[in-house]
């Protein structure tokens, strides 16, 4: 296992440039999956509250039909997933939020998104899956459950309207963009899946938004995210082979995420037992 701290990470930062990108990138075939800490911030009761979150990030064969990871089957698609996990504290009890996005490699089309909330107070659960056929990636079945007073569940097809900007899952953002073109620069207009991460009942409608290219420096890009012509979040990339995010903060302050670590890891075999 090999852990990258943020000043080692500088290091090959800068010496890796050049090399393979980060969707073809060999290491996602090495049988380890990425995990980036970060140390975040979230505001709940009206207080920004401090945490430790986890991004894991690895690719996928996923079954066509079930949409989720392929054991025998033979109709199958290259997938990134990504997971977020978090466990947000707070005075009387934690808020654990797990948020996961699959996304085509080939053409980076979401096929399944999954975002959970739980607390004392209940559990809450929203999901996106594309549906197969003619339209396949083209048009998504929504469902989504909150325990809140009078919320309760919701069911929606959601449709791409226009062939020629992408539907993106706000969710899904840092791992989509880490393949953004950063060499061209140019502002990527996308329809706009909301934030699904709450306990409260979600909009399942896609919204106008940019992705506008605002920096760079020796080490990082930064993209801004703007939605209907207002700034929702600021995006800092690592500017290396595999772009990992290494910082977000919303513009209204309800969501920052700043990158302590990376390693590649295997959290599923249980050692020592």
């Amino acid at each position: 296992m090999r852990i990258l701290t943020l000043p080692l990470l500088c290091v090959l930062i800068l010496s890796s440039v050049s090399r393979a990108d980060f969707k073809t990138d060999p290491i996602w075939h090495d049988g380890l999956v990425e995990k980036a800490a970060y140390a975040a911030t979230r505001v709940i009761y009206d207080r920004p509250r401090a945490y430790d979150a986890m991004f894991f990030t690895n690719k996928e064969q996923h079954d066509l039909n079930t949409l989720t990871k392929s054991s025998a089957s033979t109709e199958t698609t290259e997938v990134f997933k990504h997971n977020q996990i978090e466990v947000v504290p707070t005075p009387n009890y934690d808020y654990k939020f797990v948020t996961t996005s699959h996304l085509r490699v080939d053409d980076w089309t979401l096929t399944r998104l999954d975002a959970a909330s739980q607390e004392f107070c209940g559990t809450s659960f929203k999901q996106y899956q594309s549906k197969r056929g003619p339209r396949s990636g083209k048009s998504w079945a929504y469902f989504g459950f909150s325990y809140m007073p009078e919320a309760g569940r919701i069911e929606k097809r959601v449709e791409q309207e226009n062939n020629k900007t992408p539907v993106v899952a706000f969710n899904s953002l840092p791992v989509f963009l880490r393949g953004y073109d950063f060499t061209s620069r140019a502002t990527l207009s996308v329809a706009l899946l909301p934030d699904q991460k709450s306990n409260r009942d979600t909009s399942p409608d896609p919204v106008s938004a940019e992705v506008k290219y605002l920096s760079d420096d020796a080490q990082s890009y930064t993209l801004q995210l703007v939605i209907e012509g207002n700034l929702r979040g600021t995006f800092v990339f690592a500017k290396d082979r595999q772009n990992v995010m290494l910082s977000y903060e919303a513009a209204d302050g309800s969501q920052t995420y700043k990158l302590k670590s990376v390693e590649r890891v295997n959290y599923w075999t249980i050692k020592g037992e």
